[in-house]
């Protein structure tokens, strides 16, 4: 019986450790798999949480989905290289990261990650471009931190520029963002500007898998090529002087809000003045008016005085 009882306050804390072990693994299991916004055939969209204490995003926050397309369809990689030796594919070639048909299903959910996530997490997606047959999904990153948005593309096409330019810019993406890609750039945009920036221009989708282009066509590659960089250049200038246009006309509207403003209360000051000068003038009339009564009232007296006698 001594026995027994030893044997089992042996095991007990060995049994309490495995339990605990057991739930710690669970909860770290739980952790890793993510909250999943959305999980279909297309992609996913998640809620993952940030190990790294130093992380802190301005989450849950509220982006409108137009803008959140803006950003999606704004990515673009210059496609002057393909293949791994690095070689020219004849000209410079602006191509879209996304289709219309993956911001579509991007767009939405993104929005619905960003104002539900909390300061320690941030928002995962994983897209199974519609660009073409072979290319290897896309996976990313985006949240908000500081009046801009951080988007980063973990593995598939990685993008090069952001349209309009003036709204972004690129910096070497933290290990928590590019889910351990090596090299990858996070793209950080003013979403504020951006707002009042047009829809960025249609361009073709880029490939994650390089295609090797075809003897004949290498010779009409770099005229189109530079017909579609000149036009992505002018549809670009357009955004960035319409942007300026809009912010112009604002600050406008701010100016004569301001002086229809002064103008309000120079009439409140003018009607306020009226008002007291009416009222001291009829103060003086009635003086006057006590002045002339006073006066008159001793000539009557004097004159009745008069008859009496």
């Amino acid at each position: 019986m001594k026995s027994y009882r030893t044997l089992t306050h042996v095991q007990s804390p060995i049994i309490q450790g495995l339990v605990g072990i057991a739930a710690l693994a669970l909860v770290i299991s739980g952790c890793a798999g993510g909250t999943k916004l959305a999980h279909n055939p297309k992609g996913s969209v998640y809620l993952e949480e940030v190990t790294d204490w130093s992380f802190e995003a301005n989450h849950p926050a509220v982006i409108d989905q137009l803008t959140i397309t803006k950003i999606v369809k704004g990515l673009y990689r210059d496609d002057s290289m393909s293949g791994p030796s690095g070689m020219s594919a004849g000209g410079s070639k602006p191509m879209r990261i996304f289709s219309d048909e993956d911001a579509e299903f991007l767009s939405p959910l993104l929005a619905q990650g960003l104002s539900k996530a909390k300061p320690e997490q941030l928002v995962g997606f994983r897209v199974s471009s519609s660009a073409g047959s072979g290319s290897e999904p896309t996976t990313g990153s985006i949240y908000v931190q500081k009046g801009s948005i951080y988007l980063t593309i973990g593995k598939g096409a990685k993008p090069t520029g952001f349209m309009p330019e003036s709204t972004a810019r690129t910096e070497p993406a933290p290990a928590y963002a590019a889910g351990g890609s090596l090299g990858a750039m996070v793209m950080i945009i003013d979403y504020h500007a951006l707002a009042m920036a047009p829809m960025p221009a249609a361009m073709p989708i880029a490939k994650a898998t390089p295609i090797t282009p075809i003897a004949p066509m290498m010779a009409a590659s770099p005229a189109k090529a530079q017909t579609v960089s000149d036009r992505v250049g002018q549809e670009a200038v357009e955004g960035e002087l319409m942007a300026q246009k809009l912010s112009d006309l604002r600050i406008a509207k701010e100016a004569l809000a301001k002086k229809d403003s002064e103008i309000n209360m120079l009439r409140k000051e003018s009607a306020w003045m009226k008002r007291e000068l009416r009222d001291r003038d009829e103060e003086i009339k009635a003086l006057r008016s006590m002045k002339v009564s006073a006066k008159s009232a001793p000539k009557k007296r004097s004159a009745q005085a008069t008859q009496n006698r």
